[in-house]
């Protein structure tokens, strides 16, 4: 058995902002992943400036070889039915996934322990002990004071905290593939297309000289048969020639807040970023994984220090961050509030009042028919 202050399940940017938060502050930190770091995720990789501003206060600035080709996303470019175009401003960076969890591993100062599974855990009145798997089969127990589920929309550990909340979810499956083609997809933004005939969630966008594609289906329905419908219309619009596929990820997702699903565990247990349910309507996790994670660890810090329970306490440190992401699905939030990862305010503010007009009705169908 080896032992630390708080043990956290998850390498990604919730695990990482909890852990630098953690040993900046004295504590012990292991975090558990079981997958090998680095690793690809199905993850577009944009960073809005919330993101931008975190990850710089809290780790430096981002490395250069970080940074995706463009390095800039400037907006979120909206094609609607009709061929209307708007472009909702993100002044945003690209990065390379799979080697911004591992740099944040590196600058979290935590002991990584990639390649191991959580097996199982158990719950005591002065913290948590994981049993957990090693890749080459070994069982390893971990024991800490307090444990950080930051394992993804997914979580292992939410499916045991709580199966009734788990059961009312709604689960979607988003699939990206990526192609190395030539096409006249403008880079610099990431293009998204309200078109729920053809997925809930279909976008594209230029990474590394590359086509990225990604949708969002409901569990029932064929991810692959969706991405067939987005290739058949890009393919039509663009000039996609020579394609070959690169890369296929997918994974499993759920939108908590529209219903208020969220679970941020128990007394010795606190849940966060997408595993907590802090997920916004585009689909843009990292801003909130980030804040939900450092959080955690400031929580976890002050509950050891004072001796007393952390998951009170954190659960009124987090209402804020579930406020926000519980925002964004509100259609006059979105539009109207100041905050959001996608700037909609400014975007209005840029257009002429008939262009608004237009946009808030193509926006509001799109969003009634993705909510139905």
């Amino acid at each position: 058995m080896i032992e630390y202050d708080v043990a956290i399940v998850g390498a990604g940017p919730a695990g990482c902002a909890a852990a630098r938060e953690c040993t900046r502050k004295g504590l012990t930190t292991v975090i558990v992943e079981k997958k090998k770091i680095p690793r690809h995720k199905a993850c577009s990789g944009i960073l809005v400036p919330a993101s931008i501003n975190a990850l710089s206060e809290h780790f430096g600035e981002v490395p250069q070889d970080l940074l995706a080709v463009p390095s800039h996303v400037n907006a979120m470019r909206m094609h609607f039915p009709g061929g209307h175009v708007v472009d909702i401003p993100i002044h945003g960076r690209m990065i390379r996934r799979d080697r911004l969890d591992a740099w944040l591993c590196k600058a979290s100062q935590a002991v990584v322990l990639d390649e191991t599974k959580i097996q199982s855990f158990s719950e005591r009145s002065d913290g948590v002990d994981l049993l957990c798997i090693k890749s080459n089969g070994e069982a390893l127990e971990v024991r800490s004071q307090i444990v950080i589920a930051a394992d993804g929309g997914a979580s292992r550990l939410v499916k045991q905290i709580d199966p009734p909340l788990t059961a009312k979810l709604t689960w979607y499956v988003a699939l990206q593939e990526t192609y190395d083609c030539r096409c006249h997809l403008e880079p610099g933004f990431f293009h998204f297309f309200a078109f729920p005939e053809i997925s809930l969630y279909p976008s594209a966008y230029v990474k590394d000289n590359l086509l990225v594609m990604e949708v969002v289906v409901r569990l029932k329905d064929k991810a692959t048969l969706a991405m067939a419908r987005l290739k058949e219309h890009l393919w039509k619009r663009i000039g996609i020639e020579q394609a070959h596929l690169v890369r296929r990820l997918g994974c499993r997702v759920t939108y908590a807040a529209p219903r208020g699903l969220f679970c941020f565990g128990t007394e010795q247990i606190l849940v966060s970023g997408e595993a907590s349910g802090l997920l916004n309507l585009f689909g843009e996790g990292i801003s909130s994984a980030l804040a939900s994670g450092r959080i955690a660890g400031n929580v976890s810090f002050n509950s050891i220090r004072k001796g007393v329970s952390p998951g009170r306490l954190y659960r009124k440190e987090i209402e804020a961050e579930k406020r926000r992401t519980i925002g964004t699905f509100n259609y006059k939030t979105l539009l109207f509030r100041e905050g959001n990862a996608f700037n909609f305010k400014k975007g209005l503010q840029a257009m002429a009042w008939k262009e608004r007009l237009i946009f808030s009705q193509d926006l509001l169908k799109w969003l009634l028919t993705v909510k139905g």
